[in-house]
C-alpha cells in the first residue's frame, strides 16, 4: 500500500475523547503538518519525537488559529496494529471538532479510509490472519460476555493455532505424495498409505468438530430467534416485558391488545435471546387478528426456539390446542410455559406430552423466571458454550471447514480402499485450499471484501 488512510476511530457521537486515525507511509508527514508538539513558537516535528509516547500540542486550522490542544502518538512500522507507519490524534470528543481534524488531515495528503480499511491492512502486512481479523469484528459487536471472551480467544490465536497444527498435518502428507507421484522414478519411496490415512481421518475429525461448534457458537453473534406464541391474554406481552426488565409490549386485560409482533433482543445466561411477541392464536379471530396470526405461524416456522405461552388459571381452549399443534409442528425446541402461577390453576399440565417439563410462572410477579431462564439454557444446550476462542461464529468459516472436512474424510476414505496415492492426493489438497479460506491463505478479494464489509470506519 503506497497511500495513506485517515479516518475517525471513535464512535460517531459526542464524548470525552474522539480519535483521528493515520496509516500509511506518509502518517507521519501528515501528522507534521496538523500537529505541532508543545506549546513553544518553533516546535520539533511529531516524527523526531519518542514512539509510542503520548505528546501534547495543538492542532491548528488553515488560517493559524488554535482548533484544539491533544496529544500524538506515534507507531512506526512494523511495530503498529497494520504493520505501517501508525499516528493516533487524540482529541475533544465533539464531532465537529473531529471532522474537522480528519479534513485537516486529508487536505495534508491521506485520504478517506474505507470500513475496515485499518484491519484490512493489518492482515495483508502478515500483522493477522483472518481468523483473527474476524475475531476483531466479533469483538467489536459482542453482545454478551461470552461473546467476548469468545472473539478475545479468537484474537490471542487459539483457532489459529489449531487450524495450523491440522494445516501442517495436512501439508506434510500432501509433500510426500506429491513428491512419489512426480519423482516415483528417481527412487522416491512411496508414502505409507496406512498412516497417510490416519492423519486424514484424524484431521476430518477435527475440522468436523470445529465446524459443529458454529451451531452453538452463533448464539454468541446471532443469538436465537425466540418466538414467543400463545392464545389472546395468554400473557406473552407481560412475559416479554419481565424477560426485558421493562414494559417494551402494551399489556391490557383486552384479549387480541398485539396485532403484530413485536421484537426485542435480551440476554439469558450466556445465550442472546431475539424476542418476538406474537399476536395471539385463536379459532374466532376477526379479518384483523388473522393476518396478525399468519404472521404469527410465520414467526414460529422461523424461530428456532418457541416459548409457547399458556393461562395456567384457566381450562385448555381450542385456541390452546391449536397453540400446541404449531409448537409442536415447528421442529425446534419448545419450552412450554403455565403462566399466572399466583392464581388458583385449573390447566392440567398431563393433557399433552409437550406439558411434561412445563415451567410455571407468574409474569406479573416474577415467580418461577429463574426456572424458566434455566430451561431456555437447557434447550439452546447453553452448557456447551465454552467461550474461549475455540467456537465458529460466522457463517463463513463454518461452511469453509464442513467443506475441508469432506474432502479430508474422502482422502482417509480413498486410501482405506487402496486408490493411488494421486486420488487421496486431489482431496487433500482441497482440505487445504478450504482450510486456507478460514485463515487466509488462499483468500480472494471477494471473500475478503465480505469480511471487511462489517467492520466500521477507522477500524
Amino acid at each position: 500500500m503506497t497511500d495513506t488512510i485517515a479516518a475517525i476511530a471513535t464512535p460517531p457521537a459526542t464524548g470525552a475523547i474522539g480519535i483521528v486515525r493515520l496509516s500509511g507511509p506518509g502518517a507521519r508527514a501528515v501528522a507534521d503538518r496538523v500537529f505541532l508538539p508543545g506549546m513553544h513558537a518553533d516546535p520539533p516535528l511529531l516524527s523526531s519525537l519518542a514512539p509510542r509516547c503520548a505528546h501534547y500540542g495543538r492542532i491548528l486550522d488553515t488560517d493559524g488559529r488554535l482548533l484544539d490542544k491533544a496529544l500524538a502518538l506515534v507507531f512506526p512500522a512494523p511495530h503498529s496494529y497494520t504493520g505501517e507507519d501508525c499516528v493516533e490524534l487524540q482529541c475533544h470528543g465533539g464531532l465537529r471538532l473531529l471532522h474537522r481534524v480528519l479534513a485537516l488531515c486529508i487536505k495534508a495528503g491521506a485520504r478517506q479510509a474505507e470500513a475496515g480499511e485499518f484491519t484490512k491492512r493489518a492482515f495483508l502486512n502478515g500483522q493477522l490472519d483472518l481468523t483473527e481479523a474476524e475475531a476483531v469484528a466479533d469483538l467489536i459487536h459482542a453482545e454478551t460476555l461470552e461473546g467476548m471472551r469468545n472473539a478475545a480467544g479468537q484474537l490471542s490465536g487459539l483457532l489459529s493455532d489449531e487450524l495450523s497444527s491440522i494445516y501442517n498435518l495436512l501439508m506434510d502428507v500432501t509433500a510426500h505424495f506429491t513428491a512419489y507421484i512426480d519423482y516415483s522414478d528417481e527412487g522416491v519411496e512411496p508414502p505409507d498409505c496406512s498412516d497417510a490415512e490416519s492423519i486424514c481421518a484424524s484431521c476430518a475429525a477435527r475440522l468436523s468438530a470445529l465446524a459443529a461448534s458454529f451451531q452453538t457458537g452463533r448464539l454468541f453473534t446471532e443469538g436465537v430467534r425466540c418466538a414467543i406464541i400463545g392464545r389472546p391474554n395468554a400473557g406473552k406481552s407481560s412475559l416479554l416485558n419481565a424477560l426485558c426488565g421493562f414494559d417494551r409490549s402494551i399489556v391490557t386485560p383486552i384479549a387480541g391488545t398485539t396485532r403484530d409482533t413485536v421484537e426485542e433482543t435480551v440476554q439469558v445466561g450466556p445465550v442472546l435471546l431475539r424476542l418476538i411477541d406474537t399476536a395471539g392464536i385463536r379459532t374466532d379471530a376477526d379479518t384483523v387478528e388473522q393476518l396478525g396470526i399468519e404472521r404469527t405461524r410465520t414467526a414460529a416456522g422461523q424461530a428456532g426456539l418457541i416459548l409457547a405461552v399458556f393461562d395456567g388459571s384457566e381450562p385448555p381452549t381450542d385456541s390452546d390446542r391449536e397453540v400446541l399443534s404449531i409448537a409442536a409442528h415447528a421442529g425446534v425446541p419448545v419450552v412450554v410455559i403455565l403462566n399466572k402461577s399466583d392464581l388458583p390453576q385449573c390447566f392440567p399440565a398431563d393433557t399433552d406430552p409437550l406439558f411434561q417439563d412445563a415451567v410455571r410462572i407468574s409474569a406479573i410477579s416474577g415467580q418461577g423466571l429463574d426456572d424458566l431462564r434455566a430451561a431456555i439454557e437447557a434447550r439452546c444446550a447453553a452448557g456447551e458454550l465454552r467461550p474461549d476462542g475455540s467456537m465458529i461464529t460466522n457463517r463463513r468459516q463454518a461452511d469453509a471447514l464442513r467443506r475441508a472436512a469432506e474432502s479430508a474424510s474422502h482422502a482417509a476414505e480413498a486410501l482405506r480402499a487402496g486408490f493411488t496415492p494421486d486420488i487421496a492426493w486431489v482431496d487433500a489438497e482441497a482440505a487445504l485450499s478450504a482450510i486456507g479460506e478460514v485463515t487466509g491463505k488462499t483468500v480472494n478479494e471477494e471473500i475478503l471484501s465480505h469480511v471487511f464489509e462489517r467492520f466500521c470506519v477507522g477500524k
